[in-house]
């Protein structure tokens, strides 16, 4: 497998985590778990080239939640499943840079103290960090499982947050770094470079062989994961489906 369907395998596995109702279609899953939340999504194994002939029995399972039909998909998807979506008016929500780095080697020593946060503690806190509207999908991130959630305080205040999850795999596991975001008052102090090497020694502590990260192109968290030794590896598209 190369790195990119490893990074999209794990997201995939690591998405069963979530509470809602899950429907498999091919070698996609589609997942509804609430109203408005942004992982009501279908992926999987976007290179595939039968992909495509799933989309009309997904956008059907969104339909019946009255929600629009979306596709998490990866730059490595097969140019057919692409064209379908194009033609079955599909547009580009957003997209993300995906990045990947070996867990071996170094990375830089954090200099805040990293802290374990409580599930209560995140689905409280962290939407102080994501902003207004992320509460309820904060709330859901809290409850799924096998999640390490750690966070830096300042001034015994939580100021930032990362989340990290190991996957299992045929290359000796994936961990994926997500849900890092640190409040407004306390940006531009390394919190998150912190947080990145500490996410990368518990991949590290947890046996993964790859860490993965996703972020916004030309974001401060881009120069971060370039400094921490990603290398880009790829892109994360969304696209949902145009209600004609």
């Amino acid at each position: 497998m190369t790195t990119l369907q490893r990074v999209e395998a794990a997201l995939a596995a690591s998405w069963r985590g979530y509470p809602g109702e899950w429907a498999t279609f091919g070698p996609l899953s589609a997942l509804y778990a609430g109203p408005g939340l942004p992982i009501n999504v279908a992926l999987g194994q976007t290179d595939q080239g039968d992909a495509l002939e799933y989309l009309p029995q997904i956008e059907t399972f969104f339909a019946a939640h009255s929600h629009p039909a979306s596709m998490l998909l990866h730059s490595h998807a097969h140019p057919a499943l692409v064209s379908a979506l194009a033609a079955r008016h599909y547009h580009l929500d957003y997209l993300l840079h995906a990045y990947a780095r070996e867990v071996s080697g170094e990375w830089p020593t954090p200099v805040f103290e990293i802290e374990e946060v409580t599930p209560s503690e995140w689905a409280e806190f962290t939407p102080l960090a994501f902003g207004p509207g992320s509460q309820e999908m904060m709330q859901v991130n809290a409850g799924v499982p096998d999640v390490m959630r750690l966070g830096v305080k300042v001034g015994g205040q939580w100021a930032g947050f990362g989340a990290v999850t190991v996957l299992p795999d045929q290359g000796g596991g994936v961990a994926l770094l997500f849900s890092a975001a640190t409040r407004p008052e306390y940006r531009g102090q390394g919190i998150q470079t912190a947080l990145l090497a500490a996410r990368l020694q518990v991949a590290h502590d947890q046996g993964a062989a790859l860490a993965a990260v996703d972020v916004s192109p030309g974001s401060v968290s881009e120069r971060n994961v370039l400094r921490a030794g990603f290398g880009l590896v790829g892109t994360r598209l969304n696209f949902v489906k145009v209600q004609t």
